[in-house]
């Protein structure tokens, strides 16, 4: 005798009569069939992994290397003298790349800031605040003369008359730093 199997009824799909029914279970059912591919997807990817790390038997194992005669291979592995020279330069340009991209902001932060060029200052001031224009300094004023003016931050700055009547192009500190 055989042995009959029935589905059990909450396996059943719905009849047609039933609309809402019948996607709510076709939904379960697609859900279901996607969980199914994910998991046998995984499985298959857990096991190829393992197989491919498992140890093989020292018998099992075969000696695959090649020997090469020299002399036989000379044309084989001789590489012409313009690709060697397209080789190092490709070796040489990807290094430099990668240096001059590590070393360039190294060595700027060693760099003071400012050095060189600039705007030539700040204009002087007087006494009063007001600035100094140099043709009238100039002319009220004698060869060597070291007057008093506002320089950085406010701070007293001579101000140097060179022998032939021009202004240096710096001014002298008046406040002593080190006492």
């Amino acid at each position: 005798t055989h042995v009959r199997l029935q589905a059990h009824p909450s396996f059943a799909l719905p009849s047609t009569a039933e609309p809402a029914a019948l996607s709510l279970s076709q939904e379960q059912f697609l859900f279901c069939k996607t969980k199914m591919k994910l998991l046998s997807v995984c499985a298959a990817a857990l096991l190829g992994s393992a197989a491919a790390f498992a140890p093989v038997p020292m018998g099992a194992r075969t000696n695959n290397a090649v020997s090469l005669n020299m002399a036989d291979a000379a044309d084989e592995l001789y590489i012409d003298m313009n690709r060697r020279v397209l080789m190092n330069l490709i070796l040489v340009g990807s290094a430099a790349v990668t240096v001059g991209g590590l070393a360039v902001p190294y060595i700027a932060f060693f760099v003071p800031p400012g050095s060189g060029g600039g705007s030539g200052g700040i204009p002087a001031k007087d006494a009063l605040g007001n600035d100094i224009l140099a043709k009238d300094y100039l002319a009220s004023k004698p060869a060597n003369d070291r007057s008093l003016a506002q320089g950085l931050k406010g701070d007293a700055t001579y101000l140097i008359v060179k022998e032939d009547k021009t202004l240096e192009s710096y001014g002298l500190n008046a406040v002593c730093t080190h006492l």
